[in-house]
């Protein structure tokens, strides 16, 4: 191992293994970090056991991807916070609890019942119905996974994060950016101003090129795949639910580039207290807004019931760090009614 590297240790979560193919995307680019840096851990593509992690005296910077929801999770965080000079927090999950955060909607044996035992797209053979967690030994081997924590929860929630780095996964801008940080403290071996997010701190409606009327009035709501939508003018003013208003810019806006609307994994504005409660205050008002004063409570709640999921559209990504998160954690410990 060169000693004039430095050390980086990937480590895997909570995720579903796509913020891995990111940095994999970087083909040559990884190549050319690799003569500067040793990725001392990164479990994901080679064979990595904890205790590589555990015997490093030290790291330069880890990456982590992916939310905490196992206690083991919970140790490999703490283990990556006291070796590792520059903790980043990778991709949505890691930064904001993620798509494992709405989880948090049910307890934890809920869960596993519905996924293990109840599950009519069950495709694992578990003839014995047993859920994971459970004490489960072959040939005196002890096989048992590590419980569930209540909550899937981000990082901040554990330990100080130096550099956020958001998306889902981060997107190549994202990942340019991370290089240059890298390479800067290559070069200078100084811990960057934290903490740091790789991202604008302005709305993505500031740099969407579509077409935004002065005053929007929706009618209705309507969904992508169920009628054609319009490429060229805002999604709110197609009655389209789109969290540009909210989410941080810097993506890039692929997904507004193929006629999809933002879901928010860049994560809220620092100005925003809680995503759900900021959407739903940027969105309420835009209904029959030239009717507004003669729809009756029922006619209004009926407009809002045609949203399939609202949760999953107000914090597909951002559960983890909102207001509910706190509320559901106190109902479970009796500390409100």
């Amino acid at each position: 191992m060169n000693e004039k590297k430095i050390k980086i240790a990937i480590i895997p979560a909570a995720s579903c293994g796509g913020c891995d193919v990111s940095l994999a995307n970087l083909n040559e680019k990884l190549l050319e970090l690799t003569n500067f840096v040793d990725i001392v851990f990164w479990p994901t593509v080679a064979d990595f056991k904890i205790e590589d992690l555990e015997n490093l005296e030290s790291i330069d910077i880890a990456l982590f991807i992916g939310s905490i929801r196992l206690k083991e999770h919970e140790e490999k965080l703490k283990l990556a916070r006291e070796k590792a000079k520059i903790l980043v927090a990778y991709g949505a999950c890691a930064c904001f609890g993620g798509i494992f955060s709405l989880g948090n909607l049910f307890d934890p044996e809920e869960l596993l019942e519905h996924v293990y035992l109840s599950n009519e797209l069950i495709t694992t053979d578990n003839t014995e119905k047993e859920i994971p967690g459970q004490k489960y030994e072959i040939n005196g081997l002890d096989l048992s996974i590590t419980p569930l924590t209540d909550h899937a929860r981000p990082l901040n929630d554990f330990a100080r994060v130096d550099i956020y780095a958001p998306g889902c996964p981060p997107r190549e801008i994202v990942l340019d950016m991370l290089i240059k940080v890298i390479s800067d403290y290559i070069q200078t071996r100084q811990i960057p101003e934290i903490p740091l997010v790789l991202a604008k701190d302005t709305p993505l409606c500031n740099s969407c090129p579509r077409i935004k009327p002065e005053k929007i009035s929706i009618d209705r709501f309507r969904r992508i795949g169920r009628e054609p939508i319009q490429q060229d003018l805002c999604f709110l003013a197609q009655g389209v639910i789109c969290l540009g208003p909210i989410t941080r810019d810097g993506c890039g806006l692929p997904c507004i580039k193929a006629n999809m609307p933002c879901r928010g994994c860049f994560g809220p504005t620092s100005d925003v207290i809680d995503p759900g409660g900021k959407f739903a205050s940027a969105f309420a008002p835009l209904f029959k807004l030239d009717q507004e004063k003669t729809l009756s409570d029922e006619e209004l709640i009926k407009i809002v019931e045609e949203i399939d999921d609202p949760i999953g559209y107000a914090y597909r990504f951002t559960l983890g760090i909102s207001l509910l998160k706190r509320i559901m954690r106190e109902i479970k410990e009796g500390r409100t009614e």
